[in-house]
C-alpha cells in the first residue's frame, strides 16, 4: 500500500517556520528538543535517585515554614477552623405555626371545615410571633394563607347553613299546605 507525501506547506505560507536568516526549516525535521525539559528516568526505588517513593519532597526542596506533610490533617500553622455560625447571615427559620394554620387551612375543605377555626386561631398566633421575632423568624405568607383559608371555609360553612335552613324552611312549608 502506498500512502501520499507528507503536507508540505506553500512556501508564502505565514505559519511555515523559517529560522533568523530567513532560511526554510520545514523541511529539516522537527526542531531539537529544549534541553531544560529533557526526559528524566526517576529509579523511584534507588535511594541514589534522590527521589523517595511517599510523602517527601524531591531532592533540594523543602516545606515552608509552619506546615507539615498530610497525614496528620492538621490545620496549618497559626490558622484556626471557623467558628460554626460563624460567617455570613443568620439563619431564619420558619414559623411552627404559619405550617399549622396553612396544613388546618388546607385540611378545612378536605375534612368538611373542621380545620377552619385552628387555621385562624395559629394563623394569628404565627403572624404575632414572626412581627415579635425581628426577622428571626419567616412564614408570614403561609400564616396568612392558612388564616384567609380558614375564614373562606368558615365563610363556606355559614353559607351552606343558611342555603340548608332556607331549603328546609321551604320545604316545611310546603309540606304543611
Amino acid at each position: 500500500m502506498t500512502y501520499p507525501p507528507p503536507y508540505d506547506p506553500p512556501s508564502n505560507d505565514p505559519l511555515r517556520k523559517r529560522d533568523s536568516s530567513g532560511e526554510d526549516q520545514s523541511a529539516s525535521g522537527p526542531p531539537p528538543a529544549d534541553p531544560g525539559f529533557a526526559p528524566t528516568n526517576y529509579d523511584y526505588g534507588n535511594p541514589q535517585s534522590g527521589y523517595q517513593p511517599g510523602y517527601q519532597q524531591p531532592g533540594g526542596y523543602q516545606q515552608p515554614g509552619g506546615y507539615r506533610q498530610p497525614g496528620g490533617y492538621q490545620q496549618p500553622g497559626g490558622y484556626q477552623q471557623p467558628a460554626y455560625g460563624g460567617y455570613g447571615a443568620p439563619v431564619s427559620e420558619t414559623n411552627s405555626n404559619a405550617i399549622i394554620a396553612l396544613v388546618c387551612g388546607i385540611g378545612a375543605f378536605v375534612i368538611c371545615g373542621l380545620g377552619a377555626i385552628p387555621a385562624i386561631i395559629f394563623g394569628n398566633k404565627a403572624i404575632a410571633e414572626i412581627d415579635a421575632s425581628g426577622g428571626r423568624q419567616n412564614g408570614r405568607g403561609m400564616a396568612q394563607a392558612g388564616k384567609i383559608i380558614g375564614w373562606v371555609a368558615v365563610a363556606m360553612w355559614v353559607i351552606g347553613i343558611v342555603l340548608f335552613a332556607i331549603i328546609f324552611i321551604a320545604a316545611a312549608a310546603s309540606s304543611s299546605t
